[in-house]
C-alpha cells in the first residue's frame, strides 16, 4: 500500500479548514479519518488525471485561502 503524498496534504489542510470551524478533540479526530478516507477512496475510483487535478485545485485553494501553511502547521517562524 502507498500513499500518495498529495492526498496526505490534503488532509492536513482539509483538517485545518474544519478546525477553523471549532471542530475540536475527537470530533476533529474522526474529520481527519472521513477526509482520509474519503479522498482514498476517490484516488483508487478515479483516473489518476482527475485525482491529480482535484487535489492540485484542492491545495491550491486552501493556500490561496490561507487554510494551508505548512509552517505554522509545524512551528516554523520566519525570519524576519
Amino acid at each position: 500500500m502507498q500513499i500518495d503524498p498529495f492526498v496526505a496534504v490534503a488532509i492536513l489542510g482539509l483538517v485545518n479548514f474544519v478546525k477553523s470551524f471549532g471542530v475540536e478533540g475527537k470530533a476533529a479526530t474522526l474529520a481527519a479519518m472521513l477526509i482520509g478516507v474519503v479522498l482514498s477512496v476517490a484516488s483508487k475510483l478515479f483516473p489518476a488525471d482527475v485525482v491529480q487535478v482535484a487535489l492540485i485545485g484542492l491545495l491550491s485553494g486552501l493556500a490561496a485561502s490561507g487554510f494551508y501553511d505548512i509552517g505554522n502547521m509545524i512551528g516554523v517562524k520566519a525570519a524576519k
